[in-house]
Protein backbone atom coordinates (compact mmCIF):
# COMPACT_ATOMS: atom_id res chain seq x y z
CA UNK A 1 0.00 0.00 0.00
CA UNK A 2 2.71 2.47 0.65
CA UNK A 3 4.05 1.57 -2.48
CA UNK A 4 1.20 2.83 -4.39
CA UNK A 5 0.65 5.52 -2.31
CA UNK A 6 4.47 6.86 -3.32
CA UNK A 7 3.48 6.27 -6.80
CA UNK A 8 0.35 8.43 -7.04
CA UNK A 9 2.31 11.13 -4.88
CA UNK A 10 4.95 11.14 -7.58
CA UNK A 11 2.37 11.08 -10.38
CA UNK A 12 0.81 13.86 -8.78
CA UNK A 13 3.81 15.83 -8.68
CA UNK A 14 4.88 15.69 -11.86
CA UNK A 15 1.24 16.33 -13.38
CA UNK A 16 1.37 19.48 -11.13
CA UNK A 17 4.93 20.73 -12.20
CA UNK A 18 3.54 19.91 -16.19
CA UNK A 19 0.46 22.25 -15.04
CA UNK A 20 2.97 24.83 -14.01
CA UNK A 21 5.01 24.96 -16.99
CA UNK A 22 2.34 23.57 -19.73
CA UNK A 23 5.70 23.33 -22.38
CA UNK A 24 8.19 22.11 -20.32
CA UNK A 25 11.09 23.88 -22.26
CA UNK A 26 10.71 28.11 -21.23
CA UNK A 27 13.61 29.84 -20.19
CA UNK A 28 14.09 29.93 -16.39
CA UNK A 29 16.52 33.65 -17.36
CA UNK A 30 16.16 35.15 -21.15
CA UNK A 31 19.27 35.52 -22.79
CA UNK A 32 19.57 37.79 -25.06
CA UNK A 33 22.48 39.36 -27.73
CA UNK A 34 21.54 42.97 -29.25
CA UNK A 35 23.01 45.42 -31.78
CA UNK A 36 23.37 48.89 -29.95
CA UNK A 37 22.47 52.09 -30.77
CA UNK A 38 24.80 55.35 -30.00
CA UNK A 39 23.77 58.40 -28.45
CA UNK A 40 24.73 60.14 -31.79
CA UNK A 41 22.16 57.80 -33.66
CA UNK A 42 19.17 58.96 -31.49
CA UNK A 43 16.41 61.36 -31.73
CA UNK A 44 17.28 64.32 -29.43
CA UNK A 45 13.80 63.17 -27.86
CA UNK A 46 14.58 59.71 -26.75
CA UNK A 47 15.67 60.74 -23.20
CA UNK A 48 15.07 64.32 -22.69
CA UNK A 49 11.97 65.66 -21.50
CA UNK A 50 10.98 62.19 -20.57
CA UNK A 51 8.87 62.25 -17.34
CA UNK A 52 10.51 61.38 -13.96
CA UNK A 53 13.45 61.12 -15.74
CA UNK A 54 15.47 63.89 -14.11
CA UNK A 55 17.47 61.79 -12.08
CA UNK A 56 18.93 60.60 -15.57
CA UNK A 57 22.83 62.06 -16.03
CA UNK A 58 22.52 62.04 -20.27
CA UNK A 59 25.91 60.91 -21.85
CA UNK A 60 28.12 63.59 -23.61
CA UNK A 61 30.03 60.67 -25.37
CA UNK A 62 27.99 60.65 -29.25
CA UNK A 63 29.70 57.16 -29.86
CA UNK A 64 28.92 55.54 -26.91
CA UNK A 65 25.91 52.83 -26.13
CA UNK A 66 25.50 53.99 -22.96
CA UNK A 67 23.16 57.45 -23.38
CA UNK A 68 22.92 58.06 -19.50
CA UNK A 69 23.28 57.20 -16.05
CA UNK A 70 21.16 56.93 -12.71
CA UNK A 71 22.11 56.57 -9.46
CA UNK A 72 22.23 53.24 -7.80
CA UNK A 73 19.66 53.74 -5.90
CA UNK A 74 17.03 55.52 -8.30
CA UNK A 75 13.93 53.53 -9.56
CA UNK A 76 13.12 54.63 -13.38
CA UNK A 77 11.63 53.70 -17.47
CA UNK A 78 12.47 55.06 -20.12
CA UNK A 79 9.86 54.31 -23.26
CA UNK A 80 11.27 55.41 -26.83
CA UNK A 81 8.57 56.82 -28.74
CA UNK A 82 6.31 53.77 -30.34
CA UNK A 83 7.71 54.61 -34.01
CA UNK A 84 11.89 53.66 -32.75
CA UNK A 85 13.14 50.68 -33.22
CA UNK A 86 15.01 51.27 -29.86
CA UNK A 87 14.62 50.32 -26.27
CA UNK A 88 16.37 51.03 -22.89
CA UNK A 89 18.15 48.75 -20.89
CA UNK A 90 20.31 49.26 -17.42
CA UNK A 91 23.57 47.50 -17.03
CA UNK A 92 23.72 44.66 -14.50
CA UNK A 93 26.51 46.18 -12.37
CA UNK A 94 27.32 49.79 -11.68
CA UNK A 95 29.86 51.27 -14.57
CA UNK A 96 31.94 53.96 -12.34
CA UNK A 97 34.91 53.23 -10.46
CA UNK A 98 32.67 54.09 -7.24
CA UNK A 99 30.13 51.88 -8.29
CA UNK A 100 27.23 54.35 -7.53
CA UNK A 101 25.91 54.88 -11.22
CA UNK A 102 24.52 52.15 -13.58
CA UNK A 103 24.52 53.30 -17.35
CA UNK A 104 21.62 53.18 -18.99
CA UNK A 105 21.92 51.25 -22.95
CA UNK A 106 19.83 51.67 -25.97
CA UNK A 107 19.73 48.75 -28.16
CA UNK A 108 17.41 47.78 -31.39
CA UNK A 109 14.09 46.65 -30.01
CA UNK A 110 14.73 42.96 -31.13
CA UNK A 111 17.32 40.46 -29.97
CA UNK A 112 19.65 39.19 -32.92
CA UNK A 113 20.06 35.88 -30.81
CA UNK A 114 18.00 34.62 -27.71
CA UNK A 115 17.96 31.17 -25.55
CA UNK A 116 16.84 29.13 -28.43
CA UNK A 117 20.41 29.83 -30.34
CA UNK A 118 22.43 28.59 -27.02
CA UNK A 119 23.84 24.75 -27.27
CA UNK A 120 24.97 24.68 -24.26
CA UNK A 121 27.12 27.22 -21.39
CA UNK A 122 29.98 26.08 -18.79
CA UNK A 123 31.28 28.45 -15.81
CA UNK A 124 34.68 29.40 -15.81
CA UNK A 125 36.19 30.57 -12.94
CA UNK A 126 33.93 34.47 -12.49
CA UNK A 127 32.89 33.74 -16.71
CA UNK A 128 30.69 31.62 -18.48
CA UNK A 129 31.42 30.12 -21.63
CA UNK A 130 29.10 30.02 -24.52
CA UNK A 131 28.61 27.57 -26.91
CA UNK A 132 26.26 28.22 -30.08
CA UNK A 133 23.84 25.98 -31.82
CA UNK A 134 24.90 24.88 -35.15
CA UNK A 135 21.97 27.75 -36.57
CA UNK A 136 23.43 30.67 -33.49
CA UNK A 137 26.74 30.02 -34.27
CA UNK A 138 25.80 31.46 -38.31
CA UNK A 139 23.35 33.78 -36.67
CA UNK A 140 26.49 35.01 -34.27
CA UNK A 141 29.21 35.05 -37.74
CA UNK A 142 26.62 37.07 -39.76
CA UNK A 143 26.23 39.51 -36.56
CA UNK A 144 29.48 39.87 -35.67
CA UNK A 145 30.50 40.07 -39.73
CA UNK A 146 28.12 43.38 -39.29
CA UNK A 147 29.65 44.72 -36.43
CA UNK A 148 32.90 44.75 -36.71
CA UNK A 149 34.13 48.37 -35.08
CA UNK A 150 30.79 48.84 -32.79
CA UNK A 151 29.54 47.43 -29.94
CA UNK A 152 26.94 44.68 -28.72
CA UNK A 153 25.25 43.85 -25.56
CA UNK A 154 24.89 40.71 -24.19
CA UNK A 155 21.96 40.34 -21.59
CA UNK A 156 20.62 38.49 -19.16
CA UNK A 157 17.06 39.10 -18.32
CA UNK A 158 17.11 42.64 -19.71
CA UNK A 159 19.64 43.58 -17.82
CA UNK A 160 23.15 44.55 -19.81
CA UNK A 161 26.10 41.93 -18.54
CA UNK A 162 29.27 42.98 -20.92
CA UNK A 163 29.12 45.68 -23.72
CA UNK A 164 32.04 43.73 -25.54
CA UNK A 165 33.62 45.59 -29.01
CA UNK A 166 33.49 43.59 -32.12
CA UNK A 167 36.89 43.17 -33.32
CA UNK A 168 36.31 40.54 -36.19
CA UNK A 169 34.09 37.88 -37.77
CA UNK A 170 33.67 34.72 -34.89
CA UNK A 171 32.94 31.81 -37.23
CA UNK A 172 33.68 29.38 -33.86
CA UNK A 173 30.01 29.71 -32.66
CA UNK A 174 31.40 30.67 -29.14
CA UNK A 175 30.87 33.61 -26.91
CA UNK A 176 31.64 34.51 -23.40
CA UNK A 177 30.09 36.48 -20.29
CA UNK A 178 33.05 38.07 -18.10
CA UNK A 179 33.41 40.07 -15.11
CA UNK A 180 30.72 38.25 -13.18
CA UNK A 181 30.92 38.55 -9.51
CA UNK A 182 32.40 35.36 -8.48
CA UNK A 183 33.08 31.47 -9.30
CA UNK A 184 29.44 31.19 -7.77
CA UNK A 185 27.41 33.60 -9.65
CA UNK A 186 29.24 32.00 -13.23
CA UNK A 187 27.81 28.79 -11.79
CA UNK A 188 24.14 29.51 -10.57
CA UNK A 189 24.07 31.68 -14.56
CA UNK A 190 25.35 28.93 -16.38
CA UNK A 191 22.95 26.77 -14.77
CA UNK A 192 19.85 29.06 -15.23
CA UNK A 193 20.88 29.15 -19.04
CA UNK A 194 21.46 25.51 -19.43
CA UNK A 195 18.03 25.10 -17.79
CA UNK A 196 16.21 27.65 -19.99
CA UNK A 197 15.93 25.86 -22.99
Amino acid sequence: MKKITVIMLALLLTAFACNNNPKGNEPIVSFGIYETVTVQDLPGSAIAGQPGLSNLIPNTDSLSAIVAYVHIDSTFTIDAPVEQEVKFLRTACPVDPEKQYYGIVAVRKQPTMTNIDLKTTKPDKDAVKITFTMEGSKKWAEMTRNSIGKTIAITIDDQVYILPKVMAEIRKGRAMINGLENEEAAVRLSAALNGGR
